[in-house]
């Protein structure tokens, strides 16, 4: 019995250093790799890289040393250097990877290796890496961001960051630029991968929330945006950029009343926005609240008096409003005793409509719906004279 199990012990020895051979070999072949690469024999380079991963392969999956930080950092090493090589040789075992899935487990081996090695016999040797390989990474990325190729630079620069998270660096600015590559790139998944650890983080809160959003949305998900919006208003209160995007996602979802109180907390933060305040005039428009739109425009108009969507919202504000009440009166019985004022009353809101027209064709001569809109206004003011220059004017610049 006591012979059964030294034979047995002997046999789990042998299988461990095996496995301690394995790692051992792919170090060497990673070494034979790098010596290649750095004498230009690309081709005997991708096959001792291709060999190292065979042995690391092997150390990897067996239970006595997937949890090695020597196999670990091997690793990470190879496979993360092997996705880059990926049908960049003939070498038919690297171009069987798939190099995202080489380069996310290269990465998490590595940070695991610097995680399990307590007595650090091969840290620096990790770290010296994923620095460089940092380094490196982020200088080509910022190129690419320069030069406007989209997609390299976000995944050179979100790689910058991956590798900073290996050092235990929380690289904010690599995740916010290059979340913003992968956005102009259309590649949402990253673009929401790189704003959520920013938003996270409270980098550039109201910018990087916003991102965050519109990458979710456009992965059709706006009820998880709604609710990612809704926590970071509560985790930055103050923050207007946050406030405006949960009234974008109101607008979006027809929710007026909602979209108008978030919109009212974001003007109280900055009550001299006039985009804002004018966007709370539209949003009590199309409540046909007339009171409330009234007051917004003519507060947009006393921090902007030329402000020319607050002049024409306002003019159309009037001008709406009298052709409601001339229509009203339309539809009275024949006869009925309050036809009269109603009709006065309709003429008083043209004639309130006309010089507010009158400044949004001044301050922008070229824009047809305007001059359109005041000769119409002419017209139902009563104003004959001022009504046939502007027919003319429309018809001048339709061509006619």
């Amino acid at each position: 019995m006591k012979r059964l199990l030294l034979i047995a012990t002997v046999a789990i020895t042998s299988v461990t250093f095996s496995q301690k051979g394995n790692t051992s070999s792919a170090g060497i072949a990673w070494k034979n790799f790098k010596s290649n690469l750095m004498g230009g024999d690309m081709d005997a380079a991708a096959k001792e890289l291709a060999d190292a991963k065979d042995f690391i392969d092997l150390s990897f999956v067996n239970d006595e040393t997937k949890d090695d930080p020597k196999t670990l950092m091997y690793y990470g090493m190879i496979y993360f250097t092997a996705a880059s090589l990926v049908n960049q040789t003939d070498e038919d075992r690297l171009n069987a990877i798939d190099p995202d899935k080489a380069k996310t487990d290269g990465l998490a081996a590595l940070k695991r290796s610097i995680e399990v090695d307590t007595k650090e016999r091969y840290s620096d040797d990790v770290k010296q890496f994923a620095g460089m390989s940092r380094d490196q990474s982020f200088q080509m990325g910022l190129k690419m961001y320069e030069e406007k190729k989209w997609d390299e630079a976000a995944q050179l620069i979100l790689m910058a960051a991956d590798f900073g998270d290996v050092l235990g660096s929380s690289d904010s600015g690599y995740y916010y630029y290059g979340g913003i590559a992968a956005y102009n790139a259309e590649n949402w998944k990253e673009a929401e991968r790189a704003f959520t650890q920013t938003a996270e983080w409270g980098y550039e809160p109201g910018v990087s929330v916003f991102y965050l959003s519109q990458a979710m949305q456009k992965q059709d998900r706006l009820s998880d945006a709604e609710v990612m919006i809704k926590k970071y208003v509560k985790k930055f209160p103050g923050n207007k950029e946050i406030l405006i995007e949960m009234v974008n996602i109101y607008i979006d979802t027809d929710r007026k009343e909602e979209a108008v109180v978030a919109l009212n907390e974001a003007i109280d933060l900055d009550p001299n926005n006039v985009a804002l305040v004018f966007t709370a005039g539209t949003i009590y428009e199309n409540m046909e609240d007339f009171e409330n739109a009234e007051k917004q425009y003519n507060k947009a108009l006393e921090l902007d008096p030329k402000d020319v969507n607050s002049l024409s919202a306002i003019g159309g504000l009037y001008f709406n409003k009298g052709a409601d009440v001339n229509n009203a009166a339309n539809k009275l019985d024949f006869g009925d005793p309050n036809y009269d004022s109603m009709v006065a009353e309709s003429k008083d809101y043209f004639k309130k409509a006309v010089p507010f027209l009158e400044k949004a064709t001044e301050a922008k001569p070229e824009e047809l719906t305007y001059w359109i809109a005041l000769r119409d206004a002419y017209g139902k003011a009563g104003d004959v004279e001022k009504f046939k220059e502007a027919k003319a004017k429309v018809a001048e610049m339709q061509g006619k």
